[in-house]
């Protein structure tokens, strides 16, 4: 069994799954697809695994000899395809980490790929379908162990100051005392009490990624760009949690990213290029320095895993006690100072879109929604078009 630590947050997050739309055009049948995408499930450690939680409230990852993951079909529309299966919780206890839908359409065959984050990070999804590609072409997926990240990686890259070492150490001392472990009921329970009062709505926008570029000043990334407009649209947003790729020439399905967060509101009193400027240089200056872009995943490998869960617990009104409110607040769950802006930004997607016997046409990505977020953006390129979905989520 493999310690989950770092993605613990991931456990009892209600609504963090990661989707993917993809349309295929040619010669293939969904029975033909449905069938690849069973062996891109035999190819990767992550989607050959359940989740298994001790009564001390730690969690593994087991490998399993069939997937638990599933594949079915179904000929609605892709948006009430998502909705539905975000409203039913993922059975992880028993290796659902994954569910992939087949719609076939007068135009072709819609690929929806709807995923629990435990399975992995955004590109862990562009990697199982690659492996779909591959099968469809004729050639078996490689086989692929998870590299999870713990102690060990983190203290190789960075050094996690010794005061915050000390001030979490005490933290789980508290909690050891006051604290309780949670159970597959309140896995369930948080989901089943999420979903009776949210929705989620994507809206797509695309772009020519030719035009973009030529609008944007030299030396400025895309990301910073798309970033700074959507700050320029909403001038009421001052902190932004931007994920961050860790990844190292690593093909695994896992989750190999973190996060940092900048403080910026857009300064109406300055140009749009100004702004883009300053944005930019802030950006490239925090990713660059290790403790930043490590800190979020010392934290949590730091902190006692059930801490973490009770904080979702408390989130979403399902548990309440004096520690669990203050981590909520410290870590950026509460409505008081939670992040205003969550955007991923996948870059391109490396899929080659010609084959032999079909062609991929399009790919969508659709980001998940995290507690501390209360905005959240997806980016992805892919066939020289740029896509921006807005995931809102709307209380009823």
């Amino acid at each position: 069994m493999k310690y989950i630590s770092t993605e613990r947050a991931n456990l009892f997050e209600p609504d963090v799954y990661i989707t993917f739309v993809a349309e295929f055009s040619g010669n293939i049948t969904a029975e033909k697809l449905a069938e690849a995408v069973k062996a891109a499930y035999a190819a990767n450690e992550s989607t050959m695994s359940e989740i298994v939680l001790e009564k001390d409230g730690s969690a593994y990852y087991r490998k399993n000899e069939n997937s638990g993951c599933k594949v079915s079909f179904d000929e609605r529309p892709w948006q009430e395809i998502i909705n539905d299966s975000r409203r039913m919780p993922f059975a992880i206890d028993q290796g659902e980490l994954v569910r992939t839908f087949i719609s076939s359409h007068g135009n072709g065959i819609s690929l929806i790929i709807h995923a629990h984050h435990l399975v992995g990070d955004g590109k862990s999804i562009v990697i199982l379908l690659k492996d779909i590609a591959a099968a469809l072409d004729g050639t078996e997926p490689e086989y692929k162990p998870m590299l999870l990240i713990d102690d060990k990686y983190l203290s190789e890259r960075s050094k996690f100051p010794t005061g915050c070492k000390l001030i979490l150490k005490n933290v789980n001392r508290k909690w050891a005392k006051c604290g309780k472990s949670f159970t597959w009921d309140d896995y369930y329970a948080i989901h089943e009490k999420y979903h009776q009062r949210h929705l989620s709505v994507p809206i797509i926008e695309t772009y020519n990624v030719v035009e973009l570029k030529e609008s944007c000043p030299k030396g400025i990334t895309l990301n910073s760009f798309i970033i700074t407009k959507l700050l320029s649209e909403n001038p009421d947003y001052a902190v932004t949690g931007i994920p961050v790729s860790i990844r190292e020439n690593n093909n695994s399905m896992s989750n190999q990213v973190s996060g940092i967060s900048l403080k910026y509101r857009y300064n109406s009193c300055i140009t749009y290029e100004e702004n883009l400027e300053v944005f930019h240089k802030m950006l490239k200056n925090k990713i660059s320095k290790q403790l930043y872009k490590y800190f979020v995943l010392h934290f949590m490998e730091c902190l006692s895993p059930s801490i973490i869960d009770a904080v979702l617990m408390q989130t979403h009104g399902c548990y309440s006690c004096k520690l669990s409110e203050k981590m909520a607040h410290i870590m950026g769950y509460t409505d008081k100072n939670s992040r205003d802006l969550g955007v991923t930004n996948l870059g391109v997607i490396d899929i080659e879109p010609n084959h032999k016997n079909y062609e991929i046409k399009d790919i969508i990505f659709i980001p998940p929604k995290v507690s501390y977020t209360k905005n959240v953006v997806g980016v992805s390129t892919f066939g020289g078009k740029l896509t921006v979905c807005k995931n809102e989520i709307i209380k009823i």
